[in-house]
C-alpha cells in the first residue's frame, strides 16, 4: 500500500492538480492537509468528501494521531479499489501562522515526510512548482494576507525548494502548456489512476480547497479550458522578487536556470 503525496507552494498549480486527478474515478484527494494543522480537517474530507469515514466512526478517527488517521484512511481506500492521494498543505511548514488564529511558526521542513516516515508508511511524492517571482506575484494578489513581505518569502522559499528538488518536480507552467501528457505523467510516477476524460471534468470538481473556493481575483479560477497567462512582470512584487537573491536560488535548486 503506497500514499500519493503532492507537494505544491500556494499560488503553484496544487489546486488545479487537485482538481484533475480529484475528477479521475478512482482517485480520492485529501486537500491541503498536514500533521500540524490543515485547511479543512482530516475528518471533515474524509467524511463528506471521500465518503471513507462514517458517523459511527467519527469519534474513534479523531482520537487517532495523524499517522494512524491517514493509515485508516489509505487501508479503507485500498479496500475499494481506490487510490489515496495527500495534497499537503506546505504553507503550515513554510509560512508563519498562514491561519490567524492558529499561530503556527514555520518549522521550514516537510512535516509530511517526517509523519509518513515514522508511522512506516510507504509514500510516493511529487513537486508541482513555479517561478518564484509567479508565485510571490500571484501570492499578494490573491492570497495577500499569507504575504510576510519579499525578505520572508525569499527565505521561506528557497527552504521549500531545498526540500523538494530531489523529488520528482513537474512545473505549473508545462502542465498548464500540455495538461494532457503531464497529467498522465503524474499519475504514472504516483502509481495512480490516469484517464484523459479529466480535460473535460476537472472545472467540475469542487471537493478541494484553493482558489476555487474563494472571491479574490484568480485568472484561472473561473476559466473551464487549461491555459498558461501571461506573468504580471511589470507589477512590484514580481519586480522585487526577480532580484531577490534566495528566489533565484529557488529557481536554480528547482531547474528553471
Amino acid at each position: 500500500m503506497k500514499i500519493s503525496v503532492i507537494y505544491a507552494y500556494p499560488r503553484s498549480g496544487g489546486t488545479l492538480v487537485n482538481r484533475c486527478l480529484g475528477s479521475i474515478a478512482g482517485n480520492l484527494i485529501l486537500s491541503e492537509v498536514n500533521p500540524l494543522a490543515s485547511v479543512v480537517s482530516l475528518a471533515e474530507q474524509a467524511k463528506n468528501w471521500l465518503y471513507l469515514l462514517s458517523d459511527e466512526q467519527l469519534e474513534e478517527f479523531s482520537r487517532k494521531s495523524y499517522g494512524e488517521q491517514i493509515y485508516f484512511l489509505a487501508t479503507e481506500a485500498k479496500s475499494s479499489n481506490y487510490h489515496l492521494i495527500i495534497r499537503d498543505w506546505t504553507a503550515a511548514n513554510f509560512i508563519d501562522n498562514p491561519i490567524n488564529d492558529n499561530m503556527l511558526t514555520a518549522s521550514f521542513i516537510l512535516e509530511q515526510d517526517l509523519y509518513l516516515s515514522h508511522y512506516k508508511l510507504p509514500y510516493l511524492p511529487v513537486a508541482i512548482v513555479r517561478r518564484a517571482a509567479d508565485v510571490y506575484e500571484s501570492m499578494t494578489r490573491v492570497f495577500p494576507h499569507l504575504d510576510r513581505g519579499i525578505q520572508a518569502f525569499g527565505e521561506a522559499y528557497v527552504r521549500y525548494a531545498q526540500a523538494v528538488c530531489n523529488y520528482p518536480i513537474f512545473y505549473y507552467e508545462k502542465i498548464c502548456q500540455d495538461p494532457i501528457t503531464q497529467i498522465q505523467l503524474i499519475c504514472e510516477t504516483l502509481e495512480i489512476n490516469y484517464a484523459p476524460n479529466f480535460i473535460n471534468k476537472f472545472y467540475y470538481f469542487e471537493n478541494c480547497t484553493g482558489d476555487n473556493t474563494i472571491q479574490q481575483s484568480s485568472r484561472g479560477k473561473q476559466l473551464s479550458k487549461i491555459q498558461l497567462f501571461p506573468s504580471h512582470t511589470e507589477s512590484k512584487s514580481y519586480i522585487i522578487a526577480s532580484d531577490n537573491k534566495n528566489c533565484r536560488q529557488a529557481d536554480r535548486l528547482l531547474g528553471y536556470e
